[in-house]
């Protein structure tokens, strides 16, 4: 690599800025929007191309386990070779795989690609922040872009089952993966003319035992975590694949601690203020992601509702998140990221704890004001989860930061999920749901918590 590339200088230019921002929201956008679209779609394609409901429930896991344990590693990759080069090809690799998906004959070649698009996904998530990061020099405009990058997911998350909804409806549920190639194009062609490489810095060792362990315990505690919550704890091969990843995760850290070249420097964990942002993004993607699934699965099992009504129930949800993210977090943006944490979650723990009036379908409107609630409190809020642990960190090591924030973030919908999946099916369908919903309030006040006491200076 040229000594131009290693020491590339921030980008400056507005209009650049912007271009390469467009760029990485895009991409995160795409891989967003996919994969809430998805779940709204799973009914469509087992009358299709058939398949069990536990096969069906593979298309969402075989996505979110590559995707879950290849992120740490594709962080630090992006700080070696360039975050640019790594997002092109992911990026590329996604938009492919997304084409790929939609002209699927058979389930299995379904998971396949599915798997392949999980794979480009992780590739891509730590990057958009490590982009942004320095693309974006100036404190202040940098946590604008966050902003912007945060309201991108948040309207991809929420426009998901709505986009996914009419999609499958009107069109069919291959039409939710077309959707990206566009997009993906788009988006490549932006990258490829405005993004400039990132700066990198120089390893003598890529720590492949840390890599190794790294993936195989993240795999086996994501794959264990989704089998509990499908099969039950008790079943064998969820107990074997959790099992399976205390001595791969425990190995990891010990050889992350001895190594003189780890792929994760413990020392970032010793910043409390690092450590709580993971915390809370952590408790944000469990309780806001968490929630959605189990809420979709419940509107349409135990409601009776169709793929379009559901969505449908999710527009207030959108709309206020949405609002949240591009106008409140931007209005009160002088308050502090700390006050938008503490409001933010706040608000959508009481509307989380609204929503616990679940009941038969007549409650709908009680419901969907809570949900309104977390949506505003989620897109006051979620912005603020990603800028503090990327304000904290040293610039060199953002794709790093990143790839932890991203990782534990994924980490926690997937425990959502499995958490949320056990309340609506170990108790009856109301009981079980508003246990969940329990939790996810929990998780919003953890959130006031952490914030309160560690990012009060931020």
């Amino acid at each position: 690599m040229s000594d131009e590339t290693k020491n590339a200088a921030p980008v400056s230019d507005s209009s650049v800025q912007a271009l390469a921002l467009t760029a990485v929201c895009l991409g995160f956008f795409m891989i967003l929007l996919d994969g809430s679209a998805l779940n709204i779609a799973l009914p469509a394609i087992e009358r299709d191309i058939g398949g069990s409901i536990a096969a069906l429930q593979w298309l969402v896991n075989i996505y979110t386990i590559p995707l879950a344990s290849l992120l740490l590693t594709a962080g630090v990759l992006a700080d070696r070779v360039g975050s640019r080069s790594v997002f092109l090809w992911s990026l590329g690799g996604f938009t492919a795989a997304s084409l790929l998906c939609a002209i699927s004959p058979n389930l299995l070649s379904l998971a396949a690609f599915r798997c392949l698009q999980g794979i480009a996904a992780a590739g891509l998530l730590p990057t958009t922040l490590a982009i942004i990061a320095r693309t974006y020099p100036d404190p202040i405009a940098r946590a604008k872009a966050i902003t912007i990058w945060g309201a991108t997911g948040g309207i991809a998350l929420v426009a998901g089952p709505i986009g996914g909804g009419v999609l499958t409806e009107f069109i069919g549920w291959r039409s939710i993966f077309f959707v990206n190639v566009p997009i993906g194009v788009i988006a490549l062609w932006l990258c490829w003319r405005h993004v400039r490489e990132t700066a990198t810095r120089d390893a003598e060792s890529y720590d492949v035992p840390g890599q190794v362990l790294g993936i195989a315990g993240l795999a086996l505690l994501v794959a264990g975590l989704i089998e509990g919550g499908s099969r039950g704890w008790g079943d064998p091969l969820a107990l074997a694949l959790l099992l399976g990843c205390v001595p791969a995760l425990v190995g990891f850290f010990v050889v992350e601690g001895r190594t003189r070249h780890p792929v994760l420097p413990l020392s970032i964990f010793r910043k409390p203020a690092f450590s709580a942002s993971i915390a809370n993004g952590f408790a944000f993607q469990f309780g806001a992601y968490g929630m959605q699934l189990m809420l979709a699965i419940f509107i349409q099992s135990y409601w009776g509702s169709s793929a379009l009504r559901t969505g449908l129930f999710f527009l207030p949800f959108a709309v206020l998140w949405t609002f949240g993210t591009l106008v409140l977090n931007r209005v009160w943006a002088g308050r502090g990221m700390c006050w938008l944490l503490t409001v933010g979650a706040s608000t959508a723990a009481i509307g989380a704890l609204l929503c616990t009036a679940i009941g038969d379908s007549d409650t709908w409107p009680v419901v969907m004001a809570g949900t309104a609630l977390v949506g505003l409190g989620c897109g006051v809020f979620g912005p603020s989860c990603n800028g503090a642990a990327m304000a904290v960190i040293d610039k060199s090591f953002a794709g790093l930061a990143s790839g932890v924030l991203n990782t534990s973030r994924q980490t926690g919908m997937a425990i959502g999920v499995a958490a949320l999946g056990i309340a609506l099916s170990a108790s009856n369908s109301v009981g079980g749901a508003r246990i969940g919903m329990i939790f996810v309030a929990a998780c919003f006040v953890a959130i006031v918590a952490l914030s309160r006491r560690y990012l009060n200076q931020i």
